[in-house]
């Protein structure tokens, strides 16, 4: 695979629509410094997903797009596009030219495409994962890359070898499935926390569920007895529906008897009406005739007019005809008589120019002897030059080497002597590190005792400061409560004393004198309220006292029978309604004999209806008539037993509302007073009052406590952020020892492996020095012989050139005389060439006169034609003409005719209507009669159908279904009774939510599809805690393997391209493989190792081209885009980048952006940038062969 063509539009300052085709091998692209040579780069980034804008050399990523110059407006997007050949299929996806592109929008809107199909950055991402293709890579290469790589931070080249080693796909995959194991987790106790609150709803809706149920078996029951009863109303409805509509059918056979005879008569009119409208029509199309042959006479005329004017027309034409074919046939006879003498002289051309051409190819067959014999002599030449100057390049090469190897000893021989130096040095280093490392532990062993001690203040703290939060929010769970009961009786007393305010509960002739009383003082004067208001019971005996006072509870108390009188007349004025009054100054007390209170007092429990309340003493008349004779027992059992002993003489009523009356009588069962007495809601009300006040109380008690449970915390939150910052600021110190002893021990065990490597360098360049010693000597011996051969040579090209110089002289001759025969030969062929074209023309004339001949004879022969024609054309109009003239003739009396009949059928019109006036009166009297019956039948379907609106309403029944729960109901009173009791039932059960059962049902179906959801979501944590595992074992073997082999491969580059030294990588944590840091370490020839930022420049950049070129001998990338990352080194670096990258171009295809003469020369083809226009750059390419000399200017 390899990148085939690039191709960038709007893209920075390629405003013009630009392709780049790239071959195998090296192409470099060239340009002075702002010509946009490095925004092909950039472009190469941009299109595989490059989302930094600070990579890109922009501030925005809308800087990408042609911003305009001065003479050139911004465009308003950019596109790149960037082709692989993929038929080596490395791309899993089965094209073998795979286009990507990436499109930007100055809205910001940004476009991804996969061989024109839209698609996302991820599918291309997820394509290109582990090929070393993307902006991640190692396939894209620029100065940022390289100070990258060379970076202080090891962590930060990691990416780099991840995607050498191949373990970027795993790395994606275990970073998917740890988030899925995130969002399991959380899913998990998303769901552990809803099966809690669904299992706190369970309980309660279950009650309203069973609640629910209960309220519909009544409600069936209703609906069962209340449907039948309307379905009894709706069949009464029908009876008399039946009845109207019997009255209906007999008036609408009269109707109907009408109707015909009405219809009859219409009928008759219309015919009448008819057989005028076909008189009309008759008429009209008489009349439409006589106009149609007044036309046809015109139009005859004006034909016979025209024949006449044509056939004079034709005579004229014929004559011209004739005269124009005898002038083409003289014409003819002279261009015929030209024809044969250009003929004669094309014959004696032929002849001239057939001798010419013989001579020509005589003397072009002596000319190429002359010129092959030249042609060898020139080559045995450049073959004596080119051996000369591959002999002095071989002597050149030599006398370098042996420079160098000299140069290379004296070099040696130093080293040596700086070794010995460096390794004393290094020796006392040594010794320093480590009296400074065992200085170190100490202070490390000192101060990890005091975090000990630290993490036990904290987790005391933290203990405490949990048991004050959990205690706070026991006491905020508890006012929350407190309030919300607060809250319910609160509103619970507001509805009980708007209760009151509006009197609910009282007959309605008593709320309005009430309310009249209140609004008009004058009326209100001397009226003290209802009896209710106007006592006070003793607990527990609210529905005993209201049943004993019965309906007198709301007889309303005043002072005297004036007063009362007062309100009565007020009453019957407004007609209010009736209320009984009753007046101080008129009522009497009554009492208890002493013989009646010695039996009363026999009984125990027993108590006097007066004696179980409070009330002022100015009403003891009032509330002595009404309850002094009355008892409250406990139970009916003693009251029917004090009944009797009373021989019934008092009204007893039981503290559970039963009543004895007066005479024997016994009222009881169960009743509403309980939950709505006017009483009990006296009583609720005090009781509410008081359960408020002592609520309040608490709610302030438990407000003080959660506040001082809130300061406690916020104590504890204060000690432990110091608490945590002192610890923060010794893990610190600790993390800087340990960094500092870690530092130490690397620098000790560098120092150990660096004298191991000093000594084992020393003897390896004493054998070197030896070696390169015998080498030196040998090359000596060589330049003499090829100085010996050089010297030979030159004395052959003499003679050589002297025979080049004869041959040349007579080539020059040949070459003179042919030049003066063939432009002889030329100027014949253009003569014979003009001749053909004459007769040619002269030819095709002749035909054209020929054709123009026959075009006018068969004119002449279809005008001849067309005059016979017209002449017999005119005879026959002319006798049409006749005929048109007797038939208009014949018309008009047709017409008269026609009028008279007209006039008799409208005389009959004219009876007809008159009879079915007469008809149409008898027809609206029966109508009327009619209406009358429907008005009624209309309203009895209304209330037929307002039942039927019930049905629906209130039952969602329509009548036939109905119908089915029809049953016989002969006593409609104990229906109308049962249907009370289950009302009472219904209204007994309090609120109902109905959608309880189903509500239930649904939560209990949730609550264990969740349960089954949080078994599955725990197997899912299982198994991507197990596939996790799994990816970092295969991550951690084939990272091991693949660093080796780069490790291996960078310290062969490095003494490649640096002439000796030694490169070395080092995983910084061999626990942690796949996190840790990645250390790079240098050491060019000639000096010691140490820090890649000690560095030069040079080096630095050498460096990490060589790291480079050892990842892409491991894995090779399809593409490397190099931009001028070799600018750092000098010339002979340069070179030696070159050469390796020429012998990387076998696996790998190279773009290099370059301004190094060296580069350029290695290249198999170049782009030059240039900006002819100002702002906008243009592609120039050139593209070498075998012939050409790569010579290019710096």
């Amino acid at each position: 695979m390899y990148l085939k063509k690039l191709e960038l539009y709007g893209f920075k300052s390629f405003a013009n629509k630009i392709e780049m085709n790239f071959d195998q091998g090296v192409t470099g692209v060239v340009g002075p410094n702002g010509s946009g040579k490095s925004n092909i780069s950039d472009g190469i980034k941009w299109v595989l997903g490059e989302q930094s804008v600070k990579t890109l050399r922009g501030s925005k990523m809308e800087d990408v797009i042609f911003a305009g110059t001065s003479n050139r407006k911004p465009l308003g997007m950019s596109e790149v596009s960037l082709t692989l050949d993929n038929s080596s299929q490395l791309l899993p996806i089965e094209y073998e030219e795979v286009t990507i592109t990436r499109r930007m929008y100055r809205s910001g809107e940004s476009e991804y495409y996969l061989n024109k199909s839209a698609c996302r950055l991820k599918d291309i991402r997820e394509l290109l994962m582990d090929t070393g293709i993307g902006k991640d890579g190692y396939s894209i290469i620029g100065q940022g890359k390289i100070d990258e790589i060379l970076s202080s931070k090891s962590e930060d080249r990691r990416q780099l070898f991840e995607e050498a080693a191949g373990i970027i796909k795993y790395k994606h995959r275990k970073n998917d499935a740890e988030k899925k194991l995130t969002t399991t987790k959380d899913n998990l106790i998303r769901v552990t926390d809803i099966l809690q609150e669904l299992e706190n709803q369970l309980e309660p809706l279950k009650k309203q569920s069973i609640k629910a149920q209960k309220y519909s078996q009544l409600r069936e029951t209703l609906i069962r007895l209340e449907v039948n009863l309307f379905i009894k109303e709706i069949d009464k409805i029908d009876e008399e529906l039946k009845h109207v509509h019997e009255q209906m059918e007999m008036l609408q056979k009269s109707l109907s008897t009408q109707e015909i005879e009405k219809k009859n008569h219409v009928k008759n009119f219309e015919k009448i009406q008819e057989q005028i409208d076909l008189n009309e029509e008759e008429t009209a199309n008489h009349q439409n005739d006589f106009y149609k042959v007044q036309q046809e006479i015109g139009k005859k005329e004006g034909e016979i007019s025209v024949n006449q004017e044509k056939l004079l027309h034709y005579n004229e034409n014929i004559a011209r005809l004739n005269s124009e074919v005898s002038d083409i046939k003289t014409i003819i006879t002279n261009h015929t008589k030209d024809l044969e003498d250009k003929l004669q002289h094309l014959k004696t051309v032929d002849i001239e120019l057939e001798d010419l051409e013989r001579k020509v190819q005589k003397q072009v067959l002596k000319y190429q002897g002359v010129n092959q014999l030249k042609t060898l002599k020139e080559e045995d030449i450049e073959k004596s030059k080119s051996f000369i100057i591959e002999t002095l390049n071989d002597i050149s090469d030599k006398k370098s080497e042996s420079n160098s190897l000299k140069t290379l000893i004296q070099t040696m021989e130093q080293r040596i002597q700086q070794i010995n130096k460096e390794i004393q040095d290094l020796e006392s280093k040594n010794e320093e590190g480590h009296r400074k490392l065992n200085d170190l532990q100490q202070n490390l062993n000192q101060l990890q005792m005091r975090l000990k001690e630290r993490n036990k203040a904290i987790e005391l703290t933290i203990n405490n400061k949990t048991t004050m939060e959990r205690e706070s929010k026991e006491l905020n769970k508890k006012i929350e409560k407190i309030k919300g009961e607060i809250q319910h009786k609160r509103s619970k007393k507001n509805l009980i004393e708007e209760m009151e305010r509006e009197h609910d509960g009282y007959n309605k002739s008593v709320k309005n004198i009430l309310t009249a009383c209140k609004k008009d003082n004058v009326l209100g004067k001397d009226v003290y309220g209802v009896v209710a208001n106007l006592l006070k019971v003793s607990k527990g005996y609210e529905v005993a006292l209201e049943t004993a006072l019965g309906f007198s509870i709301q007889n309303i108390v005043t002072k005297s029978e004036e007063d009362a009188k007062r309100l009565i007349s007020y009453l019957k004025r407004h007609n209010l309604g009736r209320v009984t009054f009753l007046p101080i100054t008129a009522m009497q007390k009554k009492f208890i004999n002493q013989e009646e209170m010695k039996i009363i007092k026999g009984f125990s429990n027993v108590k006097t209806a007066i004696d179980v309340i409070n009330y002022d003493t100015e009403f003891i008349n009032v509330f002595s008539n009404l309850l002094s004779r009355v008892l409250i027992v406990p139970d009916l059992d003693i009251g029917v037993k004090i009944a009797k002993a009373l021989n019934y003489r008092f009204k007893i009523v039981t503290i559970a509302g039963d009543v004895l009356n007066i005479g024997g009588s016994l009222t009881g069962g169960s009743s509403a007073l309980k939950g709505n007495s006017i009483l009990g809601r006296k009583r609720e009300l005090e009781e509410l009052s008081e359960a408020i006040e002592f609520m309040d109380k608490d709610y302030k008690v438990l407000q003080e406590k959660s506040h001082k449970a809130t300061n406690t915390i916020n104590k504890l939150d204060e000690e432990l952020k110091e608490l945590n910052e002192k610890q923060q600021e010794e893990r610190i110190q600790e993390a800087t020892i340990i960094s500092k002893i870690q530092q130490a021990e690397e620098e000790n065990n560098q120092t150990t492996n660096y004298i191991k490597l000093l000594n084992r360098e020393k003897i390896e360049l004493k054998k070197a020095e030896e070696e390169t010693l015998v080498k030196f000597n040998i090359i000596g011996q060589e330049v003499k012989l090829l100085e010996e051969k050089i010297t030979n040579t030159k004395q052959i090209l003499v003679d050589y050139e002297e025979n080049l110089l004869k041959g040349k002289q007579e080539i020059e001759n040949l070459n003179d005389e042919i030049t003066k025969d063939k432009i002889n030969l030329a100027s014949m062929k253009e003569q014979k060439k003009a001749l053909l074209h004459e007769i040619v023309n002269l030819q095709e004339t002749i035909k054209t006169n020929e054709m123009q001949i026959l075009q006018k004879n068969e004119e002449i022969k279809k005008s001849n034609q067309e005059y016979n024609n017209l002449e017999d054309e005119l005879l026959k109009n002319k006798k049409q003409l006749e005929n048109l003239l007797l038939n208009i003739s014949k018309s008009q009396r047709n017409i008269e005719k026609l009028r008279d009949s007209k006039q008799n059928l409208i005389q009959l019109q004219k009876q007809s209507k008159e009879m079915l006036n007469q008809v149409e009166i008898i027809v609206k009297d029966l109508n009327e009669g009619a209406y009358k019956l429907d008005v009624k039948c209309t309203r009895l379907e209304m209330q037929q159908q307002t039942f039927y609106n019930k049905l629906w309403e209130e039952y969602e029944l329509t009548y036939n279904n109905a119908k089915d729960m029809q049953e016989d109901i002969s006593d409609h009173t104990n229906v109308a009774k049962e249907i009370k009791t289950l009302k009472d039932g219904i209204k007994a059960l309090g609120h109902i939510n109905l959608e309880s059962i189903e509500e239930y049902e649904k939560i209990k179906e949730r609550y264990e599809f969740l349960h089954q959801q949080k078994d599955d979501l725990e197997k899912a944590r299982q198994a991507l805690l197990k596939v996790i595992k799994e990816m970092e074992t295969i991550m951690e073997k084939q990272f091991l393997q693949e660093f080796a082999k780069i490790k291996k491969n960078f310290n062969e580059v490095f003494i490649k391209l640096f002439g000796g030294g030694k490169g070395q990588l080092v995983l910084e944590d061999e626990e942690n493989i796949l996190n840790c840091g990645i250390e790079i370490i240098a050491q060019p020839p000639g000096k010691k190792l140490q820090n890649l930022s000690l560095l030069s420049g040079g080096e630095r950049a050498l460096t990490a081209i060589s790291l480079l070129f050892g990842i892409l001998l491991v894995k090779p990338s399809p593409f490397c885009v190099l931009d001028e990352i070799e600018a750092a080194l000098d010339d002979a670096n340069v070179t030696r980048f070159a050469k390796f990258l020429q012998e990387l171009s076998c696996d790998t295809q190279f773009i290099v952006v370059t301004h190094r003469k060296g580069t350029m020369e290695c290249t198999d083809a170049l782009y030059g940038v240039t900006m002819e226009e100002e702002g906008i750059s243009k592609i120039v390419s050139v593209k070498f062969t075998d012939d050409m000399d790569k010579e290019i200017a710096s």
